[in-house]
């Protein structure tokens, strides 16, 4: 089984060679400009034509970070006098004549190469020198030639005239001394890549390993993902909805938009009661498309959505079945009160209010991709016993061609619950549904639908009627008649204020439903909190609620980074 490479390995093990290959590039350098590698290749030569006398060539060596040439090989001897094309009489080399307690001697001015006397037997030959005074026995101030030619050295009165060459050792040969810094600056630096590369390789395997443990972890225990979990759904035969609907009769009809094609309640054999959605033959969507997208959203599973229980496709038909809701939609309690109901009080309509926040909140932050709901409004708003909320149509706007939302959206040139992003440039993002939240808040608290028609001035929004009150801070006249008990004014402000932080034309500056579900419950507290005042006790005792409304303070807004 091959094993597979890890790039971050890879890209260290080349930093690695690279750095190797410098510092051997750096150790193992050619010699400087205008000189020449020796037979060796451990010594630098260098030919100058100045003719100077032997101590003034010496020290012109030095200068040059070397000394004359300690030829200590035959094919040195050579090498050198190749190099010495232009002195006639030859070049002065680094040997010289000197006393000592044994006698006379030979020695290279570098003071560190051997005199081999294999290759150099005795002193060497003094081929230049025609005086008599040459032939003397002291022969301390006698120098060495190298002649292009010659296989010896020659020997020389040091205080002659000739040209020179040079010689360096590669390890010393470098300028003023820094050959040694440089190499500590490079190891260094190798070091330092090798520790560095060699620590990223260890931390990256260590979180590696501990986000593929707590990916593990998650897919058992993680509260996120079991709520992704869903019951068990199934696609049903067109044969089952009937018999479970009863042939789809009008007394199992359920009050909804007949647009879309009605839903129905039914009761499964095990005696769970249903509601079947039953939407607009479509021959566009294919049976394939249809289930994979009804089983997405089959697994989003929170106390506040309605939960999908199956689906079902039969030639262009599309039917989705849904968990049955008692107390059924929102809309039927604002406007049609139930048999046997009552009209909501405020803190009914504050609490579906939260509950449908937190709903929307868990598609939008704990859903990954988010899920943007697009079709939020009172009649797809479920009541249950304790008039919580649950959102259904989850997902359904996808089936929803968009000539029956926008004809069931947009009268008499208003747009409903829809944000004006969506309806003029179709652009659908999350805040999309924070102004549809908006929208339906202020109908919930005001009992009005987002557009009605009055008689003197045809059809008008909720906004258009409810603007000329917030601006006169009359916060009161806001709510549904319907209402015996009313909040503070102060809540009702706050309320108000959230419901035009929803409403912002600029989708960036709208707050996220998380932000509006804390301001919520942070109302609920408050308003649970402090005393209800009731309006018939406030119209008896006479007193004017308009005149002690406070100035109104907009919300704090989460905008969108």
């Amino acid at each position: 089984m091959p094993i597979a490479r890890d790039p971050l390995f890879d890209f260290s093990l080349v930093t690695f060679c690279i750095c190797i290959f410098g510092l051997s590039r750096a150790h193992n350098s050619s010699c400087p400009a205008d000189w020449k590698i020796g037979p060796n290749k451990d010594k630098c030569f260098k030919y100058i034509g100045d003719s100077l006398s032997w101590d003034k060539s010496e020290s012109l060596c030095q200068d040059n970070n070397g000394h004359l040439a300690a030829l200590t090989s035959a094919q040195e001897l050579n090498f050198a006098g190749a190099l010495c094309v232009g002195g006639k009489n030859g070049c002065w080399v680094g040997g010289r004549g000197y006393n000592s307690s044994l006698g006379f001697s030979w020695k290279w001015s570098d003071n560190t190469s051997h005199w081999n006397k294999t290759v150099f037997p005795g002193e060497p030959f003094q081929a230049n020198c025609s005086n008599p005074s040459c032939k003397s026995p002291s022969l301390a101030n006698s120098c060495t030639l190298v002649a292009n030619g010659r296989n010896s050295l020659v020997g020389e009165r040091c205080n002659a005239s000739h040209g020179l060459i040079c010689m360096q050792n590669k390890e010393k040969k470098c300028p003023h001394g820094h050959c040694h810094d440089e190499y500590s600056i490079i190891l260094a630096v190798v070091s330092g890549l090798i520790l560095a590369t060699t620590l990223a390789v260890v931390v990256w395997l260590l979180v590696y390993r501990r986000s593929k443990k707590r990916r593990k972890s998650r897919k058992v225990s993680s509260p996120s993902a079991a709520a992704l979990v869903p019951p068990s759904w199934k696609v049903f035969s067109s044969e089952e909805l009937r018999s479970i609907t009863k042939n789809f009769s009008e007394g199992n009809r359920l009050i909804g938009d007949a647009k879309t094609g009605g839903t129905y309640s039914g009761i499964l054999p095990d005696g769970t009661r249903v509601a079947v959605k039953r939407l607009k033959r479509s021959s566009l969507q294919r049976k394939k498309e249809f289930y994979s997208e009804v089983g997405r959203v089959a697994k989003l599973h929170h106390p506040n959505l309605v939960a999908v229980k199956g689906c079902c496709y039969r030639h262009g038909d599309r039917f989705i079945v849904y968990e049955f809701v008692a107390n059924g939609p929102l809309d039927r309690w604002l406007y049609q009160i139930p048999r046997g109901g009552r009209s909501l009080d405020w803190a009914m309509r504050m609490r579906v209010a939260t509950t449908l926040a937190q709903g929307i909140a868990f598609l939008h932050d704990k859903v990954k991709p988010q899920v943007v709901h697009r079709d939020i409004r009172a009649s797809n708003v479920l009541i249950d016993e304790d008039f919580g909320a649950h959102l259904m149509g989850v997902g359904l706007s996808k089936f929803v061609p968009w000539e029956v939302m926008h004809e069931r959206t947009v009268m008499a040139g208003t747009y409903g619950y829809l944000a004006p992003e969506f309806v003029y440039r179709n652009e659908l993002t999350t805040k999309s549904d924070v102004y549809s939240f908006g929208v339906l808040l202020l109908e919930i608290v005001s009992g009005r639908r987002p557009a009605q028609a009055v008689e003197s001035v045809g059809w008008q929004t909720i906004f258009e009627w409810a603007t000329p009150l917030v601006q006169s801070h009359r916060y009161l006249e806001l709510l549904d008649p319907l209402i015996n008990e009313i909040p503070e004014v102060g809540v009702m402000q706050k309320v108000v204020d959230l419901v035009y932080a929803c409403t912002q034309h600029v989708p960036s500056v709208r707050p996220r439903m998380s932000h509006v579900v804390h301001q919520l419950q942070q109302l609920g507290l408050r308003s649970g909190a402090s005393a209800s005042v009731s309006l018939s006790e406030q119209t008896r005792s006479g007193t004017s609620t308009h005149s002690t409304l406070p100035i109104m303070v907009p919300l704090e807004v989460e905008a969108a980074n």
